[in-house]
């Protein structure tokens, strides 16, 4: 077992249909099919934050993910604490997706163990990608929240892999670190000047390089009448408006200059901003069939509005 310390980059991924868990698995039907394209392409994201985080994707065997109030957090003003988690073994088949290359292998069943609770996986099907598996929570996936995993410092939580005749059993687990990040000020939804400095801060997480990131939001689209939800897609803030800074060390605040955010807003219907900070621990688990990489992901996020 390897450990490395990693941060999650500026792979710029908000996709909304996160795939879930249920307590049986079962093979899905045409509709869940179609709900798993967008579940696999939400990994295949993920992938992508890890890879730029400088996880070896393209040499890994498979990849367990364990993640707490994790990069889509803006969408959901919570102060309850939630663990999701995915895991995905490559085989040799290509497929269509950029970071998720190779095929997805059958693992059997998978259960997060933790503290006396286990939980099982939800095992994707899909017939050009593979076998994936995950659990997160309901709009994202098909979690309860009484299936989402329990934030407990300092504590074990176990993968444990049935196993196939395609990949052998195992048993992975990953600490829980002793506190989570959480961004203590502005609060979720504060008003902020754009032509002012905005200073971020943060608590928790361990003393290596922490990223902090901010992009704006769109303004959302409108229907009849006014009403959000017009026809097309939600309008994306374009790749070259994020600000992404990796930190050497836990430093707990971060200046973005007013210069910044006018650069970031100016000229695009945005009327607010998303502000980020994040660490990933990495471990690597040797395998018959090759290295596994994982992360237990520790980040916290908040939408921020603009006064216009």
């Amino acid at each position: 077992m390897f450990k490395s310390i990693g941060i999650i980059f500026t792979a710029f991924s908000f996709t909304l249909f996160f795939f879930g868990c249920q307590s049986e698995v079962t093979s899905p039907d045409k509709n869940e099919l179609n709900s798993d394209q967008l579940a696999y392409q939400t990994v295949d994201n993920d992938l992508a934050l890890m890879k730029d985080g400088g996880m070896p994707l393209d040499s890994a065997a498979g990849v367990f993910s364990i993640g707490w109030n994790e990069i889509f957090r803006p969408f959901m003003d919570s102060s309850r604490i939630k663990g999701m988690a995915f895991a995905v073994a490559f085989g040799e088949r290509g497929t269509d997706l950029q970071h998720l290359r190779k095929f997805g292998l059958d693992m059997g069943d998978i259960t997060i163990n933790y503290s006396g609770n286990q939980v099982e996986m939800y095992k994707h099907t899909h017939p050009m990608r593979g076998i994936a598996y995950s659990l997160f929570e309901r709009p994202f996936g098909r979690c309860d929240s009484e299936n989402m995993l329990e934030f407990i410092p300092n504590t074990d939580y176990e993968f444990e892999v049935s196993g196939s005749e395609a990949f052998a059993p195992i048993t992975i687990t990953l600490t829980s670190p002793s506190v989570l990040m959480n961004i203590t000020s502005p609060a979720f939804g504060d008003f902020i000047d754009p032509t002012q400095d905005l200073i971020i801060n943060w608590d928790g997480g361990n003393e290596g390089k922490v990223g902090v990131r901010l992009m704006p939001a769109m303004r959302p689209r409108k229907g009849p009448g006014g009403m959000h939800g017009g026809p097309g897609h939600e309008p994306m803030p374009p790749m070259d408006r994020v600000i992404f800074v990796i930190l050497e060390t836990n430093t707990g605040t971060y200046t973005f200059t007013a210069q910044q955010i006018q650069e970031l807003i100016n000229g695009i219907p945005a009327d607010g901003l998303r502000a980020e900070v994040s660490q990933m621990d990495f471990v690597d688990f040797e395998h018959p069939n090759g290295t596994l990489h994982t992360a237990m992901r520790n980040g916290n996020s908040i939408m921020l509005r603009i006064q216009q």
